[in-house]
């Protein structure tokens, strides 16, 4: 069996995301893969919870780990380490999951999903996505830049 390659990674600033939007609208062209996105850590934040301690948790990981998946429908999902019921912490926070998005899956471990609605823009959801993910990582100590990890 062949080794999935490594995928394609891009490190951007929130305020500067043209790089990933231009992927994003590739890859929803292809109907193909997917995006990771994650905040980086300042050099002064210890590192996160081991991931063997995370096998037997029932949290998911500390830094959150958001997903953009192109295609009929668009998905986003979001691991976290924010606990149960993600939906109310999100609204508590401020940062709500959008109306009109139907969320599939709001787990402790294995996160939030929700199913976007046709015609939502991939700059509203990857909006969406740094925000909520910057709102669930305010405990740490962030870089305030993000890496895409894109999977063709």
């Amino acid at each position: 069996m062949t080794p999935a390659p490594a995928p394609e990674e891009l490190d951007f600033r929130p305020d500067d995301r043209a790089g990933v939007l231009t992927l994003m609208d590739e890859l929803a062209r292809s109907g193909k893969g997917w995006i990771n996105l994650s905040p980086a850590l300042d050099d002064d934040e210890p590192p996160p919870r081991s991931s063997n301690f995370g096998l037997f948790s029932g949290r998911g990981p500390d830094v959150p780990l958001c997903t953009w998946v192109p295609g009929t429908p668009t998905q986003v999902g979001i691991q976290h380490g924010a606990g149960p019921k993600v939906v109310e912490v999100l609204r508590n926070l401020q940062e709500a999951v959008p109306d009109g998005w139907r969320v599939t899956q709001d787990h402790s471990r294995r996160g939030l999903v929700a199913i976007l609605p046709e015609g939502t823009g991939n700059e509203d959801a990857l909006d969406w996505l740094l925000r909520a993910g910057t709102a669930l990582a305010a405990h740490l100590k962030l870089a305030g830049w993000w890496r895409a990890a894109i999977y063709r």
